[in-house]
């Protein structure tokens, strides 16, 4: 299995970053998870040789425009994501819009929009996870979003992918705002397997408080051998990770065999 890094805050040397995620798996099918604010994503791609003519799937881990702006530069794949990715959505702090630009109208001229609240298995070893029960007591307490009507916006829509490998269960998430440990916590259920090898991406963690450490916690009972927490994780945080895992060093630009 491999993963290309395609897009995220930080990137390697001549490659670009920019504040978003998009990561590229080969895992007997290419599938594109992400696709960033704009552009660079398909920058980047080309600078690993990919031109995304030999993919067909597109997966959305949510409605958020850091993760999916970048659709607008892509077309002709199937699309598959949770429904309420298109929701009106805005920061409390500024009321400036995380939302996508791109209703599901304009993007239905380009894509093959499959939606999906239920697991969605894009081939035999890799699910979309759909909706995430948020069951632990941790995560998903408080939301920096608000809805339209001034309610918190809990992201509803935001998933992750989950692989089955001989070597465990391999969870891919783009920012977690249903919670890192739902999330793998979720996949185990879905794939039923017990066995997590490695979980990547964005986590959505800034501070080293309470939410931090029990994810710690929980992410060490799991016995996970690779953590590659990156993009919205912030870099204190990924600091007090170090102390418990070897990290994945990830960045724009990064390939990753697993």
């Amino acid at each position: 299995m491999k993963l290309k890094i395609l897009l995220d805050n930080t990137a390697a040397e001549g490659f670009e970053s920019v504040h978003g995620f998009s990561v590229l798996i080969e895992f007997g099918k290419k599938v594109l998870f992400d696709a960033g604010p704009n552009e660079l994503f398909v920058k980047n791609a080309e600078k690993l040789n990919e031109d995304f003519s030999d993919i067909n799937t597109v997966v959305l881990s949510h409605g958020h425009w850091d993760h999916g702006d970048g659709l607008k530069h892509l077309s002709g794949k199937d699309l598959i994501l949770h429904p309420d990715c298109f929701i009106t959505r805005h920061r409390k702090r500024n009321n400036t819009s995380v939302g996508l630009s791109m209703n599901k109208g304009e993007l239905s001229k380009n894509f093959n929009i499959k939606e999906s609240k239920k697991p969605f298995w894009i081939s035999e070893n890799m699910v979309f996870l759909g909706e995430i029960p948020r069951v632990n007591d941790f995560e998903s307490k408080k939301s920096p979003f608000l809805l339209p009507d001034g309610s918190p916006d809990f992201v509803p829509d935001d998933s992750a992918i989950a692989i089955t490998s001989s070597k465990g269960l391999i969870v891919i998430s783009g920012c977690a705002h249903s919670g890192i440990c739902n999330t793998v916590d979720f996949a185990k259920k879905v794939c039923k397997t017990n066995t997590v090898y490695a979980v990547i991406g964005g986590f959505h963690l800034k501070e080293i408080d309470e939410l931090t450490i029990k994810t710690i916690e929980y992410l060490k009972a799991e016995n996970i051998k690779i953590l590659g927490p990156t993009h919205c994780t912030s870099f204190k945080v990924r600091d007090e990770f170090a102390k418990s895992f070897n990290l994945l060093e990830l960045a724009a630009g990064v390939v990753i065999e697993l």
